[in-house]
Order: structure tokens, then sequence, then C-alpha cells
């Protein structure tokens, strides 16, 4: 059913290109009006017992701009006098409050923006608020669902039932609203919801606590754009037809780690990037809040096996799969989730295919080799010269330099219409259905195989 959506929508964007009179040509520069740039601010209260971090999302438009500052700005004036001194003085290791803006381009002249205020003392989260905004950068003019979708469309069945199934999913086995659940369904409420845009996905946002008290991350329900083939509105369509920018997937294994990957995440958000995380189980007992900063920034993560050894190391298929198992323990602890996908330890698969893992394995089209020690311009390099639209690109968030290197290839990969997406998405806009148990080297017809050579 879903590759038939797939199939459905590729043609229907086809037709709408057409009908408009437009090129299919890919950009081979980024658009004027994508032009973004990220202004911060970071102020520490009575000598560094409190820290206020804060960023300014600057469009082409004025009336954008000054939306996302009083948003901003409002955060601030709302939450940093109820902020606790912290005694050690720590600054933003102790009592925080950090205000980050998660953007997202989409179609020609759209985007859509999800800004987090979130307040954490020792690392430790504490509270997470949270507004999204999709704008017209033309016109400067907010987009509601009811933008994308009429009245009258099957596509608000879809999203009421992809909300009940997902808020009765996660962190299973805790009580639940059930009848808050129920009201998040109804039409009224859906069509006041946060929503994002992004490269193949249409996601909705909530404050966990919605419906499970007390939690303090928020939750993501996810779509892509061919479960709502032939539903949308002109402005649906145009906001979501991304065929023109050069899709690859950035994908960065092994962590969490503490400052690198918190310093990768705040590299990726800047330039509008998603990003896929394949984590190790072990370092969540550590640095679980990393992955509750990721998770509440709309990227995805993987499974990366609880201890990251090989598959060889396990005598037995049960105690091989006990692995990833373990892993998803802890993410479902920490953001009430499993993960989806599954990368392999080392790259090293051929176990994992004969224990029939349940998560498609994912391989890449393009090794960075960062783990080597390659400094920031020698990764550059890489991007510059190998990667190619379509690719799944691996990388480490763990290292001493990647993060450091992302500004370089991500201007350099905009400037050239790139997007960067998750993979799933980016196997949804090349219309490939990833199966469990099947090994992924790219998502691109015709490239994938298991026989693939790339260790």
């Amino acid at each position: 059913m879903f590759k038939r959506f797939l199939g459905l929508w590729a043609a229907l964007l086809l037709c709408a290109s057409c009908a408009a009179g437009e090129e299919s040509t890919k950009y081979d520069a980024l658009p004027e009006i994508f032009s973004i740039t990220v202004e911060t601010s970071e102020r520490k209260i009575e000598d560094g017992g409190a820290y206020v971090y804060k960023e300014y999302v600057t469009t082409v438009h004025p009336q954008v701009n000054q939306a996302l500052r009083e948003l901003v700005d409002g955060y601030d004036d709302a939450l940093s006098p109820t902020l606790q001194m912290d005694p050690r003085k720590k600054g933003k290791r102790g009592s925080a409050l950090n205000i980050d803006t998660v953007y997202y381009r989409t179609g020609t002249q759209y985007l859509s923006t999800l800004t987090i205020a979130r307040v954490s003392f020792r690392e430790e989260q504490l509270s997470t608020d949270f507004t999204t905004r999709t704008w017209d950068l033309e016109s400067g003019r907010r987009l509601m669902l009811s933008d994308l979708f009429a009245p009258s469309s099957e596509a608000w069945d879809i999203l009421a039932q992809g909300v009940r199934e997902h808020m009765n999913a996660i962190f299973p086995g805790e009580d639940r609203d059930s009848e808050a659940i129920e009201r998040l369904c109804r039409p009224e409420s859906l069509a006041q919801a946060d929503f994002t845009l992004s490269g193949m996905e249409l996601t909705l946002h909530y404050p966990a606590s919605a419906v499970l008290p007390g939690k303090v991350t928020l939750t993501h329900v996810r779509f892509f754009y061919p479960q709502f083939a032939g539903m949308m509105t002109e402005t649906g369509v145009a906001a979501t037809d991304n065929s023109r920018w050069k899709m690859i997937a950035v994908t960065c294994d092994d962590g969490p780690k503490d400052y690198s990957s918190s310093y990768a995440l705040d590299a990726f958000r800047k330039i509008g990037a998603r990003v896929t995380y394949f984590t190790v189980g072990k370092q969540l007992e550590r640095y679980g809040y990393v992955l509750q900063k990721q998770y509440d920034q709309n990227q995805i993560f993987g499974n990366h096996t609880f201890k990251h050894w090989g598959g060889g190391a396990y005598k037995t298929d049960e105690r091989r799969l006990q692995e990833p198992k373990d892993s998803a323990e802890w993410t479902l602890q920490l953001v009430g989730e499993e993960a989806r996908l599954f990368r392999a330890p080392g790259g090293t698969y051929n176990t994992w295919v004969d224990a029939k893992i349940p998560m498609p394995i994912i391989q890449w089209s393009v090794d960075t080799y960062d783990y080597t020690g390659k400094s920031p311009k020698q990764i550059f390099y890489v991007f510059r010269d190998k990667v190619k639209e379509g690719d799944i690109v691996l990388c480490h968030d763990t290292g001493k330099y990647f993060y450091q290197s992302i500004p370089l290839w991500g201007e350099h990969l905009l400037e050239r219409g790139y997007m960067f997406v998750t993979v799933d998405e980016l196997a949804c806009a090349y219309g490939t259905q990833l199966e469990d148990s099947v090994v992924y080297w790219s998502v691109r017809p015709g490239e994938n195989s298991v026989d693939r050579s790339g260790l």
C-alpha cells in the first residue's frame, strides 16, 4: 500500500510542476529566499549561578524575523526568573535555560521552525516548552494545517489515527490520559496542532506530558507526504514539494557522548539539517540527556546495539538479538520510543541478517573516515569531493574534530542546493520501502546489494 502511495505522490508532484510551468531541474544554488543566519546570545545570572542561551533565526522577511525574535525573548522573560541558582556557579553546566530554534527549508519559499525552551539543572532536563511555525517567506504569512488540507479531506482522519496510535504507544506500560488523547484527535485540536514540514515528513509535535503527566520531553507524530497523496490543497502541495532539492542523509554513529555530541547537535541545527543518530545503549546511562536533546529537536535515532560488539561475539542468535533490545530499554525510558533502524557495529552485518533482526540494516554509500582523527578541513574535503545526491554518509558525532567540520561542509552543500534529511526520509524520496533484515548501502534504485564491499 505504501509503495502505491509513493508512486502516486511522485506522479502528483510531476503534474503539479508541469501545470505551473516549472522546470524539473534540481537546484544548483541555494535560492536567495532561503538565505538564513543564526545569531546567538548568552548571559550569566548572578555570576554563573544560572545561564541563559538564545538563538535568533534571521530570514529574508522582516515580519518573520520579528515574530521569531518575540518568541525567543518571550520564553526568556517567562522562564529565566524561575531558574534556581547553582552554588557551584558552573554556568551552562549547572542551571540553564537554552532557547534553540530548529528550522527546515521546504518547497520553493517555505520555512518551518520549532523553537524549544529547555530548562535543565546539572544536565537533568526539568521542563520543555516549544512553539512551531510554518512560514511563507515570500509573503510572511503563517501557514496552519488548514492551509494544507481542505476541511473535508481524508487527511484529518489519517492525522487523528496517527496521533491516537502514537500517544497510546509511547512509554509503554505507563498510565496515560485516554480522554486527553481523544481531545487531541478532535478536528478543532488538529487544526491548531504544532507541526513542522521537512524534506519528506509532516511532523506533529506535542509535550509528552499532554497525555503522560510528569514527562518533560516532547513527542513527535510523524507522517510521510505520500500518505496524503491526492489530499492536499494547492498550497499544501507547494509547501511539501521538495523534488528540486538534492537530498542526502547524514548519519552519526557511536554516541551520544557529552561535549562532542552536543556541539554537533548545535552545528546541525544551525544549518537546518536533520540527522540520523545510531546510538549505543551503554552510552545512555551517562549521556541520556543528550539523546533527549536530539530527540526533542526532531532528530531520528537508530539502534547501534548496547555494547557496540560485533555480531560474531555472540554464540546464539537469541543472545545477539538481545543487544538491540537492551538498548531499546534505555530509549523507551528516556524518550518513550524504540529505534526503527539498525546499524551493525563496524558495519559487520552478516550475522544480523542471519539472525533476522526486525529492523532495516543501514550501511552507507560514503565513509568520511572522520574516526581516524581527520582534521575539520579533511572531513570537509570528503563532502566536497565524494558526496552526491542520494548518498547515505557515515560520520561519528563523538569525534574531536567532527563538529568543527559541520559549518564548512554544511555551507558548501547548502550553497549547491542540498537538503539534509533522515535515512527514512531519503528512502521515501526515492520510493524505497525499507524492510526488516535487509541491508541498505543505498536507497537509490539499482544500487543496493548485500554483496557490496564497503568495509
